[in-house]
């Protein structure tokens, strides 16, 4: 590969460097700035994320490319060697789609809480808004609230699949409007949407075309079905062949109880905890290289909002 372009990002406790081919726009891995672990985007990058450190840690840095001066004029990066040659200079393709493999779980509900708590501190004033924030005041910013805690909670339980060869995504947004899935999942059993659900202590009761919680029937099936299938047509027309999302539906429930009567053919209904666990156990079904182009695909922004 040749010379590197490197994106600093800073959010929810992380704080991660990462690294680009600039030739390509292939994204080779990013370093863990607090803990200094290197992690490539696969294992064909491994080695070139290992050379970009070495050469970074030498005191090489690495330019972020300048702002095109006119319409046909391309963006220029480049290497500055310390104490030696000037930068070496390489035109560059067009401006890299936005990477969504840096978003955070809960990052799109937790930017809508932040929105809904500043129009309320507008339109009621700090005082009231603390007030009703103390005694959980039902609100759409506490709705928003506790949506992003559970999907950052459910997040979290997901990881744990990636040793074992997931590739995930968080808060991928989807279409013209604010809506987002929660999680894509890519892995050697296949791709799956999760739709993340938080009620504690609640009763869920599930037979195969509904779900109720506490005895009161909600939409999740009809909603989880549709997520999957939205995310099928865009991977397919994205990765140019054809991909089948499954759907899965995953609920905290702290010391609330989960009971499945009958299972719903095409939707796959986990309990946060044992998520994991259970979609580790499905057989596989895609290889190493498959899992690869999709994700390729599913990362990029426009692959779920194209113009």
């Amino acid at each position: 590969m040749g010379e590197f372009e490197t994106r600093h990002w800073r959010r929810y406790g992380k704080d991660r460097t990462y690294v680009l081919d600039v030739a390509t726009g292939v994204q080779i891995g990013y370093r863990d700035n607090v803990s200094g672990e290197l992690v490539p985007a696969d294992a064909s990058t491994a080695r070139v994320l290992d050379r970009w450190a070495c050469l970074a840690d030498a005191g090489f840095t690495f330019a972020t490319p300048p702002a095109p001066t006119g319409p046909t004029a391309p963006a220029v990066p480049s290497l500055t060697i310390p104490g030696g040659e000037g930068p070496r200079k390489h035109t560059r393709p067009p401006r890299l789609d936005e990477d969504l493999s840096v978003r955070a779980a809960g990052q799109g509900a937790r930017k809508r809480a932040n929105e809904e708590l500043e129009a309320r501190r507008a339109q009621l004033g700090r005082f009231r808004t603390w007030v009703g924030k103390v005694v959980d005041a039902r609100t759409d910013e506490r709705a928003w609230r506790i949506g992003a805690a559970a999907e950052e909670s459910i997040g979290a339980e997901l990881e744990r699949l990636t040793p074992y060869g997931w590739r995930i995504l968080h808060s991928v947004p989807v279409g013209a409007n604010s809506s987002d899935i929660d999680h894509v999942l890519i892995g050697p059993p296949g791709v799956f949407t999760v739709n993340s659900k938080h009620h504690p202590g609640a009763n869920i009761w599930v037979v195969s075309k509904q779900v109720r919680v506490n005895n009161q029937p909600v939409p999740y099936l009809r909603n989880s079905r549709h997520e999957a299938a939205r995310a099928s047509a865009l991977l397919t027309a994205a990765a140019g062949v054809p991909v089948t999302a499954a759907a899965v539906l995953v609920f905290r429930l702290g010391s609330g109880s989960l009971t499945v009567r009958e299972h719903p053919g095409d939707v796959l209904v986990l309990r946060a905890t044992k998520a994991a666990r259970a979609l580790r156990a499905l057989p596989p079904s895609l290889t190493a290289e498959q899992v690869g182009v999709v994700y390729d695909a599913a990362k990029r922004r426009s692959t779920w909002q194209p113009s």
